[in-house]
């Protein structure tokens, strides 16, 4: 099922000013010393080794760059260089770790009144490496939400308390939801749609790349980010859907610059004249012929503004955000090296962790669940990457009861979705008809993301609004069956699939998933199990149904999705056999394609749990968390 969206930003508050904490709330100040250097391993949690890595440059001003050792060498023998780029996300790995910070500058518990002002001038206040505390509690949130647009800044609550109420943590709360249907309770970071100015790439800026030549010098910053784009009307791998207006229509930008759907955000490590330096790889190729550019971000009048940097949301429970894309529960936007850590998100109307322009930011250990809007239309969404957001991770989450679990929207690539667990994905009105679980899509064109270790109903790339390319499905289980666990009703009857692709989504590869289960049941009027489907046939349900027109079922299929797409040791349970590519030499699947080891959270759990040589799966800790919270 599809929507209409016409996505509403906000612009930035003026400058933080400094204030002086008269509050209603009880406010205990702390010493605020300096602080906000990018964390070393000696003082981040979640870390892994780091070093300072500094990319090929002929520049004599450059920047050092936390990166982990690796990242992951993926062989031609599996991914040929046109089907893979460097998966290294996020702040835990990209970043070096998320910084473990202990000075409070300001600690609040609620005021049993409306509690905005009070955090709000918290945030305002607090110097760069600190903290404002929240106690437990409930916090009520009104107006236009909470922003906190500075660098360097944790807000942490005491833990998301009771999972569903939020009861012993703290909880933030829209309390005017009932006669106020705009605003999040959360924003961090800036506007990702305002640039300051954009400059012609000189030559071709090529997949794999550290470095672009502008056509002139715009004098750029170290440790700026930019975006990188070109104008994909007529890109022959780019597929704007009927369903968006021409060129030049508002459709056209609603998640990407105008008619520029290939996108990525970059960090600037060296400047020399023209030639620009970055931390991360190109993941496409970005070409002349296209216009292809490269634009400042900046506040709506023509002055370059920075991205907000190390900003950190953890330990909080969120409820009833409203208003849409760009809002929900917690909007994250323009923001690089942003964190989200142990929150639990409730009843929402808006993708409810959106991030929005974001780079090396990072989702995990949170709980998403239960959107108020269960429906196509871009308010029952739970997480999403758009707006070029590149290199961004999500990790250890679960995602429950939304209409979207994952959308991605012209995301810029190099984004990683890894070892979530995802259930009963519906529309409240469709309860009937099997909606997507794991989508790296819902607008033209996100490409080079890699989707790891999760578990979820099915696989599919939807195609309303367009195509992705080269997406990576790896070590996966896709169930075939939605579980339906708070009892709503939800049937798998009508189309039924496990991994599936729509029309127009060409070059993806699934290598090592386990598709389905050994009790898989039939339900309603079908009538069996089949390997693979290359016409509607109600009657059965597929392993496999790949270039489908979900939009318009009984179109014929578009053969150009199974041509292109790579399926390479993977398990069903319908033959009962791993089946391999002939053509493609490796056999020996890598553990994973971004880990270089085995991930802390999963503790004694062994790994990597996929195992598609024996068609066996372990336990994945999302999917424990899970059946925890609901007693199964």
């Amino acid at each position: 099922m599809h929507h209409t969206c016409r996505p509403r930003q906000r612009s930035a508050r003026g400058s933080r000013r400094p204030v002086t904490l008269v509050l209603a709330a009880a406010l205990v100040t702390a010493g605020c010393g300096s602080g906000g250097d990018e964390p070393s391993a000696a003082v981040a949690t979640n870390t892994v080794a780091s070093t300072l890595a500094r990319p090929p440059s002929s520049g004599a001003t450059s920047r050092p760059v936390n990166t982990r050792p690796g990242p992951v060498e993926i062989s031609d023998g599996l991914l040929t260089a046109d089907r893979r780029t460097v998966w290294n996300p996020g702040v835990t790995y990209g970043g070096g770790g998320i910084p473990d910070r202990a000075e409070v500058c300001a600690s609040l518990a609620p005021s049993g009144a409306d509690d905005t002002a009070a955090i709000q001038d918290a945030l305002d206040a607090c110097a760069a490496g600190q903290v404002v505390e929240l106690a437990a509690g409930t916090f009520n949130i009104s107006g236009p939400g909470l922003e906190l647009r500075a660098s360097h800044i944790t807000l942490r609550g005491a833990g998301p308390g009771q999972p569903g109420s939020g009861e012993g943590g703290t909880r933030l709360v829209k309390a005017d939801r009932d006669d106020n249907a705009a605003g999040a309770i959360l924003y961090v970071g800036n506007n990702a749609a305002e640039f300051a100015s954009s400059h012609d790439l000189a030559a071709d800026g090529v997949k794999g790349a550290h470095t672009v030549t502008l056509a002139d010098d715009p004098g750029l910053a170290l440790g700026e980010y930019v975006l990188i784009d070109h104008d994909t009307t007529n890109d022959p791998d780019v597929v704007w859907n009927e369903f968006h207006g021409p060129p030049g229509d508002g459709s056209r930008r609603w998640f990407a610059r105008q008619d520029r759907s290939l996108s990525q955000i970059v960090e600037i490590t060296a400047v020399d004249g023209p030639t620009v330096t970055f931390a991360t790889p190109l993941h496409w190729t970005f070409r002349t012929d296209y216009q292809a550019q490269l634009s400042r971000y900046g506040d709506g009048d023509g002055n370059v503004r920075p991205f907000v940097e190390w900003a950190g949301i953890e330990d909080v429970y969120l409820y009833g955000g409203m208003e849409g894309d760009f809002h929900g529960n917690l909007a994250i936007s323009a923001c690089a090296y942003c964190w989200v850590r142990n929150v639990e998100s409730n009843y929402n109307i808006g993708t409810a962790i959106g991030f929005y322009g974001t780079y090396r930011s990072e989702l995990r250990d949170s709980y998403v669940h239960s959107t108020a809007d269960p429906n196509p239309g871009g308010g029952g969404y739970l997480f999403g990457i758009s707006n070029g957001g590149s290199d961004n991770l999500a990790e250890n989450n679960i995602f429950w009861q939304g209409n979207k679990m994952l959308v991605m929207r012209a995301s810029g690539g190099g984004n990683v979705f890894a070892y979530n667990y995802l259930d009963d994905g519906y529309g409240s009105y469709y309860p009937d008809i099997v909606e997507v679980g794991l989508n790296a899509g819902h607008y033209t064109t996100p490409h080079m993301e890699l989707l790891e270790g999760n578990q979820a109903w099915n696989a599919d790339g939807d195609s309303y609004w367009g195509n992705s390319l080269a997406i990576t499905l790896f070590r996966n289980h896709l169930t075939g069956t939605r579980r339906d666990v708070a009892g709503l009703g939800l049937e798998d009857r009508l189309n039924r699939r496990i991994a599936a692709l729509n029309q127009y989504h060409y070059g993806y590869n699934f290598v090592g998933n386990v598709l389905g289960e050994p009790d898989m049941a039939l339900v309603a009027d079908q009538r069996r199990f089949v390997y693979e489907l290359s016409a509607e046939d109600v009657e059965v349900v597929p392993v496999w149904q790949l270039g489908y027109v979900g939009e318009d079922p009984g179109q014929p299929y578009d053969p150009k999705v199974a041509e292109t797409t790579l399926r390479h040791g993977n398990f069903d349970f319908v033959t009962g056999e791993q089946h391999w590519d002939d053509a493609v030499a490796t056999r020996d699947l890598p553990p994973s394609l971004y880990l270089t080891d085995k991930p802390e959270f999963f503790g004694d759990l062994p790994w990597p749990w996929v195992d598609p040589a024996a068609g066996t799966t372990a336990d994945l800790p999302a999917r424990v968390r899970f059946d925890r919270i609901h007693g199964l």
